[in-house]
């Protein structure tokens, strides 16, 4: 994966699941970043895409959905940010009918699954897959698995995945440098004390 995306997914074992292409749209914003928004074209996400097993996904895409991705990452980010699962659904049902994104039936040979949007691609696939994702986690978890980054001014979403449901923080980095701030202040306090 492109060594600027952090520690943001959980383990990989195939393509990325549609609940982590959530992740890596509303974390294409980064204020850690410069630029911070790195949406402005199809650069960054189709190589993301590409990286994570969805290049399919990447090639889909014009330059005229850079837009729409935008509006879709910024409904998908108050998702994470929502306090109750009747604040998630008031967000994700709207986004799940305007896309269409009906459950179906896909048969192969690897056995039955259920797919929502199986023969869509690009801005489609992505506006249909990504909030029905989300309200399933929603609909199987609820709303407290679902972060952002507690180092500001670190805004990133992270899926909890930890036993303890303890996560704070987005990846690793931002974790160590909230301890480094808390350490510093802590010394501070001893100095001034």
């Amino acid at each position: 994966m492109a060594g600027y995306v952090r520690d943001w997914l959980g383990p990989q074992h195939g393509p990325a699941s549609d609940l982590d292409l959530a992740v890596l749209l509303v974390n294409s914003l980064d204020l850690l970043e410069d630029p911070a928004d790195r949406l402005w074209d199809l650069a960054w996400i189709s190589e993301i895409l590409a990286d994570v097993g969805h290049g399919d996904l990447a090639r889909a895409l014009t330059a005229g959905d850079v837009a729409p991705l935008r509006e879709l990452r910024a409904a998908l980010r108050a998702v994470f940010t929502a306090e109750t699962a009747q604040d998630a659904a008031a967000l994700l049902n709207p986004l799940l009918l305007r896309a269409a994104a009906i459950p179906q039936l896909v048969v192969s040979d690897a056995g039955v699954r259920l797919q929502v949007a199986p023969g869509q691609t690009g801005l489609a696939a992505l506006s249909a897959r990504l909030p029905a994702a989300l309200a399933g986690h929603v609909a199987e978890t609820g709303t407290a698995r679902l972060g952002s980054c507690a180092a500001r001014p670190c805004q990133c979403a992270f899926i909890d995945r930890t036993r303890a449901r303890t996560r704070r923080y987005c990846c690793t980095a931002c974790n160590d440098r909230a301890a480094a701030r808390q350490y510093r202040q802590r010394r501070q306090r001893r100095r001034d004390a």
